[in-house]
């Protein structure tokens, strides 16, 4: 570690720093982003659900990067069935893995982040941190491998069946096997799936079980409209449960 930096506010925003750089064995390193709130403030997901604000983030003044990938811990639900929101309380570590350019240079990991933090009223608070490390760092960093080891479990890893997907009418209906989502995830409360730049957010309570399948439609979350043009294979799925979640990207016809 050569040098980092760190900002601090009030209103809810304690401080933010970018932590110890940790390599795993593919060499690929993974920056932590601290995001540190007062007691019971809440900042959001990446998809931040009815309300609230989607974070956004910028590393375009970082040096010896290629690419810059956020890791998403599972998030929670915040609110009541009418105004809710996705996100963490108190704060995050959001884990960020790097594709250094020359991995025999230093890298200067620089963020600019937009987001928003919220107790009884939403704020939008600014982040500017940086980050210079040496090449062969290897720091014992227990709170970005908690972080990666909450993000949601890919179905591909584990070997779960991809959703069966009906389209029609404008209604996207999806299928899953309910014992892949009953292994994969306890307590399901939502089902967020991503079509294209749509979003749709469908509460548990509406999901139906029926002869081992649990299925969920777009009917039942009124925020958006499919696109015109679907294509199955990117369909993403992620189904947050209390304790874990799991994610589905495509599903068959």
């Amino acid at each position: 570690l050569i040098s980092s930096s760190l900002v601090a506010h009030s209103n809810g925003f304690v401080s933010a720093k970018i932590t110890d750089c940790l390599i795993l064995k593919n060499q690929e390193p993974i920056f932590g982003l601290e995001i540190n709130l007062e007691k019971n403030w809440k900042t959001y997901w990446r998809l931040p659900g009815k309300i609230g604000l989607k974070p956004i983030f910028n590393f375009n003044k970082s040096e010896n990067i290629i690419s810059a990938e956020i890791i998403w811990p599972t998030p929670i639900i915040f609110g009541d069935p009418d105004l809710w929101s996705i996100g963490y309380k108190d704060g995050v570590t959001l884990p960020i893995k790097i594709t250094p350019i020359d991995n025999s240079k230093p890298i200067k990991l620089e963020i600019e982040a937009y987001i928003g933090i919220c107790e009884d009223v939403c704020i939008p608070v600014t982040l500017n941190v940086s980050y210079f490390a040496t090449p062969g760092q290897n720091q014992e960093n227990y709170e970005i491998l908690g972080a990666i080891l909450s993000e949601p479990i890919k179905s591909d890893d584990i070997g779960f069946k991809l959703p069966h997907c009906i389209i029609k009418n404008g209604e996207l209906i999806m299928e899953f096997n309910q014992k892949n989502v009953n292994t994969g995830v306890e307590n399901i409360e939502l089902f967020v799936i991503e079509v294209g730049s749509s979003v749709f957010y469908i509460n548990s309570k509406k999901a139906y079980v029926f002869d081992d399948r649990v299925t969920v439609s777009t009917k039942n979350s009124v925020e958006t409209e499919l696109p015109g043009v679907i294509s199955r294979e990117t369909i993403k799925t992620t189904i947050i449960g209390s304790n874990q979640s799991i994610e589905f990207v495509g599903c068959s016809g």
